[in-house]
């Protein structure tokens, strides 16, 4: 598969943020076309089409409508950015961002309601058809500010108090130790949980005690979180990365068909499924690294992609283009810290694999897997019971699911600690590891995202060590 690499149009260079936020949107409209087509197609100037995109010259608001209407086909998603160019094309103007989104800048208030494989043979590896786009460095989340489609979109501000700032673009917030993200009901905003209140739950999320989540953000579809921090989708069908303030969002492109982080790295597979994407760590920039994919799986072990063809599974090399092959077909897969887990395609055996060495015997049948750095985590085959895995050992009768509760409607695992968003969506569950006792922390919620440092090193980290 043979694909077009345009030389990147680099960084905005208005002369204000505003300027700067019109030409980043400007960006994400024209992306994968050259100056050179758009020229043609707009019969505007090669010249000037770089100013615009540069944000060293204001597009004509005409000329940017017309642009939203190309390159918008959904009816929807076309209104919203016609919005939002109409918004950033006056604030570039007149040198003042504004939003239209809520603002929720004020104290933090509590929610409103708030077979992979049998043992793999041996076989020489072969790369996944997926192909290369251009090397790409990913920093961490490093972005220009680029404003939401409307009232339903991520709150948004042009600083913030403590968000470093690397060459005038703000800096999305690396995650540290674990952190529990959930949003509200019908999208109704985004929420942090302190972790440190020790109380009994009141059954609702009425503001009654604001020691237990931070309201972070406005309104949200769905969330990702990782190392290199907390990444949602937005109700204008933008992904947006989280600053670290509550309120500080910034857009970072579409969020495509499938998402995962792993180590300092955001991945993204297309709408389409036909590539794999690597973001580039600024603004809405991303490089291609692989061709057509299923699922994207990301974590400690580094970035894996199943194939849409086989089901086969591939671990990516750290290069454009270099995946290895790891093991065939499989019903689910898991990450943990260390390994990869994979469910039979019959949903009878679960193997573990450990970076390069063949599959392993871990535990018998299951209806899906859950992985995190507090290990591995099941459903029974009714999909209807959670269990978590005991300790593996060499001896495969010692490796066996021991029931922990309900499964719920959401299972995500955090470093010692799994959370259960309960099967009607009232209630987040916290099950421990080191007291086996279940509790009550919030809800309801939508959904959630949990992060949480394993005991190594990333899988990215340990390609480059």
């Amino acid at each position: 598969m043979s694909g077009r690499v345009g030389r990147p149009q680099g960084r905005p260079r208005g002369s204000t943020e505003q300027a700067n936020a019109l030409a980043e949107f400007l960006l994400t409209l024209t992306s994968g076309m050259t100056v050179r087509e758009l020229a043609a197609r707009y019969h505007v100037g090669k010249t000037l089409w770089g100013e615009y995109r540069s944000g060293q010259k204001i597009i004509p608001l005409k000329l940017l409508r017309r642009v939203v209407e190309d390159r918008t086909p959904d009816e929807r998603t076309r209104q919203a950015r016609m919005e939002t160019a109409a918004r950033l094309h006056q604030a570039a103007l007149e040198g003042t961002l504004q939003t239209d989104s809520p603002s929720i800048a004020e104290p933090p208030a509590a929610p409103e309601s708030a077979k992979p494989p049998e043992p793999i043979k041996e076989q020489r590896p072969r790369p996944l058809t997926l192909n290369s786009g251009g090397a790409g460095i990913v920093v961490l989340a490093v972005l220009m500010l680029l404003l939401g489609s409307g009232p339903a979109s991520m709150d948004s501000a042009t600083s913030a108090p403590g968000t470093s700032e690397v060459g005038g673009a703000a800096t999305a917030a690396p995650l540290t130790g674990t952190g529990v993200f959930a949003i509200g009901p019908d999208g109704r905003g985004v929420f942090q949980w302190d972790g440190q209140w020790d109380g009994q739950w009141d059954g609702q999320w009425d503001g009654a005690d604001t020691t237990r989540w931070t309201r972070i953000g406005a309104a949200a579809k769905q969330l990702w979180s990782g190392p290199a921090g907390l990444f949602a989708t937005g109700m204008d069908n933008l992904l947006y990365a989280y600053g670290g303030r509550p309120g500080f969002w910034f857009p970072i492109g579409e969020p495509g068909g499938d998402l995962a982080v792993s180590g300092t790295h955001v991945y993204r597979l297309a709408a389409d499924r036909q590539a794999v994407h690597i973001w580039d760590g600024h603004g809405t920039t991303w490089t291609q690294i692989g061709g057509p994919a299923t699922r994207l799986y990301g974590g400690e072990p580094g970035l894996f992609a199943t194939d849409p063809t086989d089901g086969r599974i591939f671990t990516y090399l750290g290069r454009p283009g270099q995946w290895d092959f790891v093991g065939t077909a499989g019903a689910s897969f898991a990450l943990t810290d260390k390994h990869l887990y994979g469910l039979t395609p019959e949903r009878t055996v679960v193997n573990r694999w450990s970076g390069g060495a063949p599959w392993a015997y871990a535990a018998g049948p299951a209806g899906d897997l859950y992985g995190g750095a507090a290990g591995l985590f099941s459903t029974d085959p009714s999909r209807e019971r959670l269990r978590v895995l005991t300790e593996p050992g060499t001896d495969a009768k010692n490796q066996n699911w021991q029931d922990i509760g309900p499964a719920g409607a959401q299972v995500r695992v955090g470093r010692r600690e799994v959370y259960v968003l309960s099967e009607d969506r009232s209630e987040i569950l916290r099950w421990s590891r080191d007291t086996g006792t279940w509790r009550r922390i919030g809800g309801p919620a939508r959904t959630l995202t949990v992060w949480a440092a394993g005991r190594g090193l990333s899988g990215d980290d340990r390609k480059r060590n």
